[in-house]
């Protein structure tokens, strides 16, 4: 009987030793590659001491890097801030419609000739507060040429290299105006500027200002405030000289772009301080800025493929790919009241125009004309109304191009050639001295083949 039950006992036991071996293999296997693959979707939570990084101790005290050549160069940039003033404001004759005041903002009275002037300055400013640029930087920068000569006297002001990467058409005068200020130029297809500049920018460990992307961040060294050294909004400048003449503030501001810079800097100033200006920005005519801040359009989307040259030039964006914000251009729509498409053999015509006219005014400033007599001649009130643009550089760098007769009848062929041109020109004369509409009127000359 005892015997009978030892067995038993020893086979239940074997029993119970047999299911414990299985229930651990089950765990192990199953519950095991269960727990695995939970691990696998759980974030991993690293609880060792790191072996690279460790915290200072305390009490400390250090100094970081010195700023001392930072200093001086700041202090360099606001002797030229001073030098240069405030560019003059000048009404231009507009016979045909009285009740127009039109002014210009004369630009091309600074350093180095154009509105990129005091532009460089705030890229410049802001690159050496973010510490972008330090002593021996190799500054980089991608430029239709004016923001190139600009940016070369501001770099060889504060003592740093400099060199240009430009569109392989860029003019002779504007390149001699970018040596001239100790820039080195690098000549590629329009298209392929900003990727140059920043490959050799990085090649060399320097700075790809990036004036199409990093324009906005530079804004508010633009602003202007009290403070005694005072900064470069020209809206802000306008303002002040119009205040100083006892005249109204303008009630409709009127620039193109390139970059978008100088008008987004204008056009924020003004909604800041809710001034009862309009802001109209006129686009070339194969540009895809209209579409961009109207229909939100190219943003992510190339419309390099609908340019058609010769563009005007440092205006415009169509060659280099989507209208990216921050990257490729600087142009907010959120500040821009009213949009213009100019075509661009209207454009060309108005620089001569303006030449008959004692103004010497490059590209831009005939796209401005011509946009600032459009709305001149369709206002609906018949109060008095005055209308600002600029005058963004000089007609002495397109005197082999824009204003040459032998260029235009050939890059200008598809446009409709010059009889396009004179055509342009006879509608001009005729809107200055009657004050209709350019625009309207224009629509009797050839168009071309475009």
């Amino acid at each position: 009987m005892f015997a009978s039950t030892s067995i038993s006992a020893a086979a239940n036991v074997s029993l119970l030793l047999s299911v414990m071996i299985s229930l651990l293999i089950y765990h192990s296997v199953f519950v095991g590659v269960a727990f695995t693959q939970f691990q696998l979707f759980s974030p991993h939570i690293d609880r060792q001491p790191s072996t690279t990084l460790k915290l200072s101790s305390a009490p400390n005290d250090e100094l970081t890097e010195s700023k001392s050549w930072r200093r001086h160069a700041l202090e360099q940039l606001w002797e030229e801030r001073a030098k240069m003033g405030r560019t003059p404001v000048f009404p231009f004759k507009y016979t045909g419609n009285p009740r127009v005041t039109l002014l210009f903002k004369n630009e091309t009275a600074t350093s180095t000739g154009s509105l990129k002037h005091r532009y460089a300055w705030a890229l410049m400013t802001w690159a050496l507060l973010e510490g972008h640029v330090k002593q021996g930087t190799h500054v980089y920068e991608a430029s239709s040429g004016n923001t190139a000569a600009s940016l070369a006297f501001m770099c060889r002001l504060i003592g740093v290299p400099f060199t240009a990467i430009v569109p392989d058409t860029l003019e002779d005068v504007k390149k001699e105006h970018i040596e001239h200020y100790g820039g080195q130029i690098v000549k590629v297809p329009i298209a392929e500027r900003l990727v140059k500049a920043r490959e050799l920018a990085d090649k060399s460990n320097g700075f790809f200002m990036n004036q199409f992307g990093n324009a906005f961040l530079a804004e508010e060294f633009h602003e202007s405030g009290n403070y005694e050294k005072q900064s470069a909004n020209m809206f802000h400048e306008i303002v002040t000289q119009l205040n100083e003449s006892r005249l109204a503030i303008p009630d409709y501001f009127v620039h193109a772009a390139g970059t978008g810079g100088t008008i987004t800097s204008i056009g924020r100033y003004i909604k800041k301080y809710n001034l009862d200006t309009q802001v109209v920005f006129a686009d070339t005519q194969f540009s895809v800025y209209y579409d961009y801040v109207l229909h939100n359009r190219f943003a992510n989307q190339s419309g390099s493929h609908l340019w058609v040259e010769p563009g005007m030039a440092g205006i415009g964006f169509g060659p280099m790919g989507p209208a990216k914000k921050g990257q490729t251009t600087s142009l907010d729509p959120a500040v821009i009241d009213r949009v213009l498409k100019i075509p661009d053999c209207a454009s060309t015509a108005a620089m001569k125009v303006l030449l008959e006219n004692g103004v010497s005014g490059g590209t831009s400033s005939g796209v401005n004309l011509v946009a600032a007599l459009h709305i001149g001649a369709n206002l609906s009130s018949p109060r008095p109304v005055t209308i600002a643009t600029i005058l963004g550089d000089p007609s002495s760098y397109y005197q082999t191009s824009y204003l040459n007769r032998d260029w235009i009848a050939q890059r200008f062929a598809r446009h409709g050639g010059l009889e396009a041109y004179y055509c342009w020109i006879s509608v001009l004369r005729e809107a200055l001295d009657n004050g209709k509409d350019p625009l309207q009127l224009g629509r009797r000359c050839p168009t071309g083949n475009v």
